[in-house]
């Protein structure tokens, strides 16, 4: 196998591997709020901005399309998790926020994250993982650059 065919394949590999875990991790923690791993970010997302974001914000901050945001806002409102900042305006400009209920959860379920990363990075060095995060993001720009 050539260099850069190894470092493919062992790239891949690992990628899948942590996806797949991640995912599986999620839904297991998820589960008991009736949550599914493509909630979290969406949850995460409107929970570190108080002010609310419309569904094309969210879409974008989520790296999702808008009707994939619009099948968990409805996931969600039915869950009493998120609502609508104001009863009055379209549902394509109003912002979304989290109810008081999904504070709460969010509260707990950044307990689990705060725990997980613990036990994740274990002895890691936080150089260690200033670099791993600073290439990664790299190689995620470099993959979206890639022409199709």
């Amino acid at each position: 196998m050539q260099p850069n065919e190894e470092r493919f394949a062992r790239f891949c590999f690992a990628i899948d591997k942590v996806a797949k875990n991640l995912q599986k991790y999620k839904n297991e923690h998820l589960e008991k709020f009736g949550l599914r791993s493509m909630h979290l970010m969406y949850l995460v997302s409107l929970g570190h901005t108080p002010e609310g974001m419309t569904a094309t914000e969210l879409a974008q901050s989520c790296s999702v399309d808008k009707a994939f945001i619009s099948r968990l806002t409805g996931d969600l409102c039915d869950a009493g998790y998120v609502e609508y900042k104001t009863k009055k305006s379209t549902k394509y400009n109003n912002k979304l926020i989290l109810t008081e209920t999904g504070h709460r959860i969010m509260t707990e379920i950044q307990k689990i994250i705060d725990d997980s990363v613990q036990h994740i990075i274990g002895d890691i060095p936080e150089t260690h993982l200033t670099i791993f995060y600073s290439v990664l993001t790299r190689i995620a720009d470099h993959l979206e650059a890639v022409p199709v």
